[in-house]
């Protein structure tokens, strides 16, 4: 092992083992070229998964692309959705947030959503990249496709794309037609989605502005028992206004997006606990804390003296329902500051204009984005009070690029130069509430001053707040080439320096809850030994990176119908901090991490009479140096989340896609994906293959046509996903593998109206499936004499949907 970093627990993503790489605008005659259930299949969608627009079956990488349309269709309505449509793509819901997602491509996953730690998949926007997931594909709408790119793109996408990446790209507004379309939704736990787009053509061919909307609104279907309170609902509402200027060789495209979600949380239900660590045999937290009871009085929110049999009610509890005591109403927590929620707000401003030069086009990418994150939950799922956090974050970039695209030496070379600025800077923290007395049993080793301290304090609860400042920037220069060697052959190479730099900001401190707001006078011991005042508490750290990554491709593409293609790429993830680190040995950073990819692939496409069939087929392998691994531990009696750079990994697998038009309206579409990851050297007891299955399978069958009152629209689509490991060291966390069957059936245009009906479910089997954990039944295994001591003792998941139904309405002129 290199290097060690903790984050001290603070979220959701932390916790557990917690969208989309854009598409580009695609020439507005595409869309009409071919009927619906032709397009869905066509060698001819455009794709940009290198800067610029190119047909997918000329692109010699592994990559999906689905359009709005389909989306539409196939019920896909946010990037949980999306995992049913690509092979490779796992998402997860991530602890009491599903707004916060796990992305993972090709065994690369994305477990947290705190600042200064980056993800190995990367989402972006209209072209400018998320690296903060919450609010990120919540809501997908009046999008004109979504693309899957998998495998590393450190080239054209940046530095920390080793996964892969998730490109969405808005509709743009459209110069020509005046466009008014309606949808609305009714469906089970009284289900209301309403949605709305206009166009208008301001001047024909010259300027439009387009304006989309969403709001969604569901009960919850996870009951709390002692409350009565609802979990896992659903409230936001959404919206975008684009313009788009087009002046002869000047393209301006302006979008603004806005999003708001309001909802209590996702429901974490205790599934197991115990009193002794499940693989190094030392007595858990919870056990410390049944054997401290005397401390817990019932009238401070705490009735540590009934905690087992509190917990092997909750335990015992049914399908979707949970027992989390006094949380929210009881004596502790009755003030607002700590009802439970899941609050968040994500806008933007993205602005990309290209002018045309002739053999060559420069394009700007401006974007502009802030969120905040207002979070409370019960992360340990039970009535006992262990573990309550509340999570804040309100992080802001900008981000800046500049290319160059073209054939300025002739049309044998394609060329992309640019240069990229990206900054991100803001707060981000948490306060995790507990008793003096039980940090102190955790504290009594490692600083037994400060656990002194705490052991005087009265029985009540207090907040320790590890709320912290943090800047990330990074610029980058690159250039890419396709050089057409001949008509059938071409090679394809980049290369781009990246510069990273990050600083923290960490300032600890204890909050009493008895008096809001007033921290208490508990010393931080940075070093383990010397106390040091609040005033002289906080601590910055800076960490700078910089690496050249790399891509080199050789394509074969005989005809029109058939590519093939080899490929070698390097990549590397940008290092970073803890923001929850109250000591130097828990703000040690975490380095890069690196990866050489070897990929090899084939598309073909088979036409017969009336009908065509599309395949892809790709391998590949990948080294891994410094891997940054995620764990759940207890650090000095705090949960932490700890990052390690394992010395070494592999990962190799496979992807596999088909999709099928017939002329009668009949479609279908499969795919297979395999991922395998080992780790090779530094292993630390856990499992290399953490929320990414090696199975992945996936179909559907569409039926377009018309019907005399109007058109029919039916498609049935089914995955699988086997069995995977959800927490790198608890068995516990595994999660069984579960198929999931979605259908949707529509009339449209009915009588030529514009008017359309559909009729809809999801998880038609009404599967019980765990989708995300956090399983903290174990610290790890004794390695080289070092002890990780005693886990908390408990785990617990959150719980996909259950079966959903309902009607739609829709109209369209």
């Amino acid at each position: 092992m290199k290097s060690i970093n903790v984050l001290t627990f603070v979220s959701p993503v932390a916790m557990l083992a917690a969208s989309t790489a854009y598409a580009q605008d695609a020439p507005p005659a595409q869309a009409a070229a071919e009927t619906p259930s032709e397009a869905r299949s066509s060698e001819d969608i455009v794709v940009t998964a290198r800067r610029r627009e190119e047909n997918l079956q000329d692109v010699p990488i592994s990559i999906t692309a689905v359009s709005g349309e389909t989306l539409v269709e196939r019920g896909v309505r946010d990037a949980l959705d999306l995992q049913s449509q690509t092979p490779s793509l796992s998402v997860t819901g991530s602890g009491a947030s599903r707004t916060a997602l796990s992305y993972a491509i090709r065994g690369q996953r994305t477990n947290e959503a705190q600042m200064l730690t980056d993800p190995p998949v990367g989402l972006y926007f209209a072209e400018v990249v998320a690296p903060r997931s919450y609010g990120f594909g919540t809501a997908f709408y009046d999008l004109q496709n979504v693309q899957v790119l998998k495998g590393v793109q450190g080239t054209l996408f940046g530095r920390n794309m080793t996964g892969g990446a998730v490109l969405v790209e808005p509709n743009h507004p459209n110069l020509k037609e005046f466009q008014l379309e309606g949808t609305a939704q009714y469906g089970n736990y009284d289900l209301v989605d309403l949605y709305g787009m206009v166009n208008l053509p301001v001047v024909s061919d010259t300027f439009a502005i387009r304006a989309a909307g969403k709001f969604r609104d569901r009960k919850g279907y996870t009951t709390e028992v002692s409350t009565g309170r609802r979990y896992d609902d659903q409230h936001y509402h959404a919206f975008r206004v684009s313009a788009e200027l087009h002046l002869d060789r000047l393209t301006s495209f302006l979008v603004f997006d806005y999003l708001n979600q309001q909802e209590t949380g996702a429901a974490i239900k205790l599934t197991n606990y115990t009193l002794t660590d499940t693989i190094n045999g030392n007595a858990t937290v919870l056990a410390r804390q049944v054997g401290a009871a005397a401390f817990f009085p019932a009238a401070a929110g705490a009735p540590m003296q009934n905690a087992i049999a509190l917990l092997n009610r909750a335990v015992a509890l049914g399908r979707y329902q949970v027992d989390y005591g006094n949380f929210g109403v009881g004596p502790l927590y009755t003030n607002d500051a700590r009802t439970p929620r899941n609050n968040v707000k994500n806008w933007g401003i993205t602005n990309k204009t290209t002018f045309d030069a002739g053999d060559v086009t420069f394009k700007n990418i401006f974007g502009y984005r802030e969120a905040t994150l207002d979070l409370v939950g019960d992360y340990d799922g039970s009535p006992v009070a262990l573990l309550q956090p509340h999570q804040t974050a309100r992080p802001r970039q900008i981000s800046e690029e500049f290319q160059m695209q073209g054939t300025p030496f002739g049309s044998a070379l394609d060329l992309t130069m640019g240069a990229y600025y990206f900054r991100e800077w803001g707060r981000d923290g948490a306060q995790a509430t507990g008793f003096p007395q039980v940090s102190a049993i955790g504290l009594a080793s490692a600083t037994p001053a400060l656990a002194a301290f705490f052991l005087a304090q009265p029985a009540q609860f207090y907040e320790q707040s590890t709320v912290a400042s943090a800047e990330a920037s990074s610029w980058a220069v690159y250039a890419a080439g396709t050089m057409h060697v001949s008509d059938q052959f071409s090679l394809s190479g980049g290369i781009r320096y990246n510069n990273d730099y990050r600083r923290a900001t960490r300032e600890p401190f204890y909050t009493n809850l008895a008096i809001p707001g007033t921290p208490i006078s508990a010393p931080c011991y940075w070093n383990g030994v010397n106390a040091l005042s609040r005033a002289n508490c906080a601590r910055t750290s800076v960490l700078k990176n910089d690496a050249v990554t790399w891509d080199v491709t050789a394509q074969w593409q005989p005809s029109d119908d058939l590519t093939a293609y080899l490929a070698a790429r390097k990549g590397y993830r940008s290092g970073g901090f803890s923001l929850r680190a109250t000591n130097d040995v828990l703000g040690v950073p975490f380095q890069p991490e690196n990866v050489q990819e070897y990929e090899g692939g084939l598309k073909n496409v088979f036409r017969f009479g009336g009908g065509r069939l599309n395949t892809s087929i790709a391998v590949y392998y990948q080294n891994y140096t410094n891997v940054q691994k995620q764990n759940a531990l207890v650090v000095n009696g705090q949960v932490a989340t700890i990052i390690s750079n394992t010395a070494k990994q592999r990962n190799y697998g496979g992807e596999f896609e088909a999709s099928l038009s017939l002329s009668n309206g009949l479609g279908a579409n499969f795919f297979y994906s395999y991922a395998k990851n080992e780790i090779v050297s530094g292993a630390n007891g856990s499992f290399p293959q953490q929320g990414v299955p090696e199975h992945q399978v996936g179909g559907g069958l569409t039926y377009e046509q018309d019907v005399g009152i109007g058109r029919l629209n039916a498609n049935v689509n089914a995955t699988y996903r086997s069995g995977v490991q959800l927490d790198e060291f608890d068995v516990e966390g595994f999660q069984k593998g579960y198929a999931l069957v979605n259908a949707r059936i529509a009339i449209n245009d009915i009588s030529g109206s514009g008017i359309g009906l559909a009729l809809w479910g999801k998880n038609l089997t009404d599967e019980y499936y765990k989708q995300g954990v956090i399983s903290l039944m174990s610290n790890g295994p004794i390695l080289n004499g070092v002890n990780p001591g005693g886990a908390p003792g408990f785990s617990n998941a959150v719980f996909g949907e259950p079966r959903t139904y309902g009607v739609e309405a829709s109209f369209k002129f």
